[in-house]
C-alpha cells in the first residue's frame, strides 16, 4: 500500500464536525488511539501495563458522565471478582487484569440511547438486542486504546454462556476466559443485589439459587462455589450492593472519575456513533496511517472468519482480507476499493466477493472512509461492510431460536445434533492441522436406568438425568463439551487429551457420579459406565463414537460402574486376540485328547517312541526330553477329510509328564510311572468330526501299545 500522508482538506474542516461526519467521529476514536500509543502502558502506577493510566481515567470519566449508577455497579462488580479470585490463588498482575476488565465491562452502555439506558422496566427483545451491543462496542473502544489483550479477551467473552452452546464462535477446545467466568458471575450478582426501577433488590440466599440454576451452561458452578466460600467466610462487607463507594485495592478516586466533562462528552459522542454502526452494519476494521489495524470489531471476526488477535496491529494485505473478482479470483492490492479511494481522494462504496478463511465466498458492500483531519493529514482508512447476502439481522430472537436448536430440552447440555457437529469441526481441526492434535471421547451410561423409570416414575427419571447432566457440567474441564448423546447416555468431548488422560478424566467422573445423592432415589445410589476412544488417523466422526460406544460395552459387560477406553491398535490387538480365541476354539473341537500311565522308566520312553516313528513311517517335527511332536499319513490330492479316512495326516504332539514311584501292593513290586499326554489333530480341513475321530482313536491306541500301560485315561 501507499504511504499517503497528503491530500486535500475536506470543504468543511471545522474541528467539531467530527460530531456529525461519520469520518470525522472515527477519525477522533483514531486520534485517541494515536494519543494511547504516545503515552504506552508502564509499570510506573498501579494499573501497571495493562492499560495506560490516562486511558483509564478518560474512559471512566466518560461513564462517570454519562451515568454515575454504572460507574458505581462496575466498581462493586471489580470488588467481587477479585474477592473470587483470591478465593481460588489469583495473584499479582491476573488479579490487576481482573479489576481492569472488571470496571471497563461496561463502558459500551456510554453508546447506548437514553430510552433504552434508563427505561423504568423491562426491557422488550428488540430493546435488550440493541442493549447488548454494548459489549461489541466496549470492545470496539478497548482495542483503540490499546488495553492489554487478556482484558480484551475477557470483556468480550463475560456475557457469553459458560458453555458456549448456541454461539457462532463456539468450538470445542476455545473455552471462556477464567476471568470472563468469574465477570460473569459477579455481574450477574450485583445486578440480582442492586434495586432496579423494575424490581427490588434480591437477598443473597436467593441470589445464590438463582446462579446455581445457571450453574453447568450460563456460569461455572466452580465459580460459584467460590463466591458461596467466600461470602459464607464474612469478607464480603454488609450491604455491599448498596455501597456506592471505591472498595478496590488500588482505587480510582471520584475526581479522576469526575475527569473532564468537555472531553468525556466528545467520547460519549463516539460511542454513540458506535453503536449505530454496530446496528446497521455488519463488520468494520480502523487502520492507522503505517497501515496497521487499530480496530476489527465482532462482527467483521463473523463476517470474515479472521479473530482480532490475528489482525491488530498488522499490516493491511489483501492476502488476509481476500477481496476478489466476480470469478472468485483474489484481486491485486492496487485494485482493492482501499485504493481506489485513496486514488480519488473521498470516500467510495463497491459491492464485491470476499472470502471467508473458511474459504466461502461471501457478497459484501464494502464503504472505504479514508480519515483525514482539519490539515489535510492522511490518519488512517475505515472500512464498513454490509453483507448483501445476509437475510436479514441475527436478532436476538434467532440466537434464542439457535441456541434452543443446539440444547437438550430437558438437561440444557448440548443436544445430539450440536455434539455431533462440534466433534465433526473438532475431528476436521485435528486432521487439517500442522501437528495432529489428540483428543478423546468419553460415552457416559447411567446404569440400571430403566429401573428407576420403573420403580420411582419417569419424573423422577428426568430429575436423575438433569442432576447427572448437572454434575458433568460441573465436573467437566473448561473448553469440554458435555451433551445429551440419547436416552440415559450422554458423551464429553475432551480437546487435547490422550487416551491415558481421558481414562484418569473418566474415573474422575465415575467416582463423582457413584458420590451423588439424589433425595429422590430414597438412599438408592447412581452409577455409570464409561467408554473411551481418541481420534486417529483417518477417522471419521462414525468410526470414533463406534470405538467410544463399543469401549462403553464392554464396560457394562464386565459389571457396570466402571471404565474401558479403545484405541485404534487396541481394537486390532483386540480383533486379532477374539480371532485367535475362536480358531483355537473350533480346532479344540476337532482335537483327540488321551492320557494313560507307561510302567515304566522315563529314559526308555525315547526308545518305546523310536519304535513307533520307525514302524508306522512318521515324521518327527520337534523333540524335547519333554515333548516330542511327529506327523503320521500322508496327503492326498485334496488336503480335506472325506467320507474315508484312509491314512490322512495327523500331528501327534506326546508330552512326558513327571516320574512317579508306585508303592508296592499285595500283587505288585514297587515300579516307575509316569504319565503320558498325547493330543491328536487333524492337518487339513475336516468336513465330518467323526471320521476324523475315529482315525485318531487308532492311533492314540496304536501308539499306547508301544507303552507298558497300567491305566487307561482317554475318553
Amino acid at each position: 500500500m501507499t504511504n499517503v500522508t497528503e491530500v486535500p482538506a475536506p470543504s468543511n474542516s471545522n474541528s467539531q464536525q467530527y460530531l456529525t461526519d461519520s469520518s470525522q467521529v472515527l477519525l477522533g476514536l483514531l486520534t485517541l488511539s494515536d494519543n494511547c500509543v504516545a503515552h504506552p502502558r508502564t509499570t510506573d502506577d498501579d494499573t501497571g501495563d495493562v492499560i495506560a493510566r490516562p486511558a483509564l481515567t478518560s474512559l471512566l470519566s466518560a461513564l462517570h458522565y454519562r451515568d454515575v449508577a454504572t460507574v458505581e455497579h462496575a466498581r462493586r462488580v471489580a470488588m467481587l471478582a477479585l474477592g473470587m479470585a483470591s478465593q481460588i490463588g489469583w495473584e499479582d498482575r491476573e488479579l490487576k487484569v481482573l479489576e481492569v476488565a472488571a470496571l471497563l465491562h461496561d463502558i459500551g452502555k456510554i453508546g447506548v440511547p437514553d430510552s433504552i439506558l434508563f427505561k423504568p422496566s423491562s426491557l422488550s427483545p428488540e430493546e435488550a438486542e440493541l442493549m447488548s451491543l454494548h459489549y461489541y462496542i466496549a470492545n470496539d473502544v478497548l482495542q483503540a486504546y490499546h488495553v492489554d489483550p487478556e482484558v480484551l479477551e475477557i470483556v468480550s467473552q463475560c456475557h457469553e454462556h459458560y458453555d458456549r452452546v448456541g454461539y457462532d464462535s463456539q468450538r470445542v477446545g476455545s473455552d471462556v476466559h477464567m476471568g470472563a467466568r468469574i465477570l460473569a458471575v459477579a455481574d450477574a450478582y450485583d445486578s440480582l443485589a442492586t434495586e432496579q426501577v423494575y424490581r427490588k433488590a434480591k437477598p443473597h440466599d436467593e441470589i445464590m439459587q438463582i446462579l446455581m440454576l445457571g450453574a453447568g451452561t450460563q456460569f461455572d458452578g466452580n465459580i460459584i462455589c467460590s463466591l458461596s466460600r467466600w461470602v459464607e467466610d464474612g469478607r464480603v462487607p454488609t450491604g455491599m450492593h448498596l455501597n456506592s463507594k471505591g472498595l478496590l485495592p488500588s482505587e480510582v478516586s471520584e475526581r479522576e472519575f469526575r475527569g473532564d466533562s468537555e472531553n468525556a462528552g466528545a467520547l460519549c459522542h463516539i460511542f454513540a456513533y458506535l453503536h449505530l454502526l454496530e446496528n446497521l452494519y455488519d463488520g468494520f476494521y480502523l487502520m492507522n496511517s503505517d497501515q496497521r489495524f487499530v480496530v476489527w470489531n465482532r462482527r467483521a471476526e463473523d463476517l470474515l472468519g479472521h479473530r482480532p488477535h490475528h489482525m491488530l496491529n498488522n499490516v493491511w494485505s489483501n492476502k488476509t482480507l481476500g477481496y476478489c473478482n466476480e470469478k472468485g479470483k483474489p484481486l491485486a492490492d492496487k485494485k482493492c476499493p482501499l485504493f481506489q479511494a485513496l486514488a480519488e481522494r473521498k470516500p467510495v462504496t463497491t459491492t464485491l466477493p470476499v472470502r471467508h478463511r473458511s474459504g466461502e465466498l461471501v457478497e459484501v458492500e464494502v464503504q472505504t472512509v479514508p480519515l483525514i483531519d482539519s490539515e489535510g493529514i492522511l490518519k488512517g482508512v475505515a472500512e464498513i461492510f454490509r453483507n448483501t447476502s445476509r437475510q436479514g439481522g441475527k436478532s436476538q430472537q434467532y440466537r434464542e431460536l439457535k441456541e434452543a436448536a443446539s440444547r437438550d430440552s430437558l438437561t440444557q447440555t448440548a443436544n445430539r445434533g450440536e455434539m455431533e457437529r462440534q466433534l465433526e469441526q473438532t475431528l476436521a481441526e485435528a486432521t487439517n492441522g500442522q501437528t495432529a492434535e489428540t483428543f478423546c471421547v468419553i460415552f457416559i451410561d447411567a446404569d440400571h436406568f430403566k429401573s428407576i423409570n420403573d420403580d420411582f416414575g419417569h419424573t423422577v427419571g428426568d430429575d436423575v438425568l438433569v442432576e447427572l447432566a448437572k454434575l458433568l457440567q460441573n465436573e467437566t474441564y473448561s473448553g469440554e463439551l458435555v451433551a445429551r448423546y440419547g436416552g440415559e447416555e450422554f458423551v464429553v468431548i475432551c480437546p487435547a487429551t490422550d487416551l491415558d488422560q481421558g481414562y484418569k478424566r473418566a474415573e474422575r467422573l465415575r467416582i463423582a457420579v457413584s458420590k451423588l445423592k439424589i433425595a429422590d432415589l430414597k438412599g438408592r445410589k447412581l452409577t455409570a459406565s464409561l467408554g473411551i476412544a481418541v481420534n486417529e488417523p483417518g477417522d471419521t466422526v462414525t468410526d470414533l463414537l463406534s470405538r467410544a460406544d463399543k469401549a462403553l460395552y464392554e464396560a457394562k459387560g464386565a459389571g457396570r460402574n466402571t471404565t474401558r477406553a479403545y484405541a485404534n491398535k487396541e481394537l486390532d490387538i483386540q480383533c486379532q486376540l477374539e480371532n485367535a480365541q475362536k480358531e483355537a476354539k473350533e480346532a479344540e473341537a476337532f482335537m483327540y485328547k488321551g492320557t494313560f500311565h507307561a510302567v515304566i522308566a522315563s529314559d526308555m520312553l525315547v526308545y518305546k517312541l523310536a519304535g513307533f516313528v520307525d514302524d508306522y513311517q512318521s515324521k518327527i517335527l520337534e523333540v524335547t526330553p519333554e515333548r516330542v511332536v511327529m506327523r503320521l499319513g500322508n496327503r492326498g490330492v485334496i488336503p480335506g477329510w472325506g467320507n474315508h479316512d484312509g491314512r490322512r495326516p495327523v500331528t501327534i504332539e506326546v508330552v512326558i509328564g513327571k516320574e512317579e514311584v508306585q508303592e508296592p501292593g499285595k500283587t505288585r513290586a514297587r515300579a516307575k510311572r509316569v504319565e503320558i499326554l498325547v493330543t491328536i489333530s487333524p492337518v487339513g480341513w475336516i468336513r465330518k468330526k467323526d471320521v476324523f475321530q475315529h482315525r485318531a482313536a487308532g492311533v492314540f491306541k496304536d501308539l499306547k501299545s508301544y507303552f507298558i500301560a497300567d491305566m487307561d485315561l482317554s475318553p
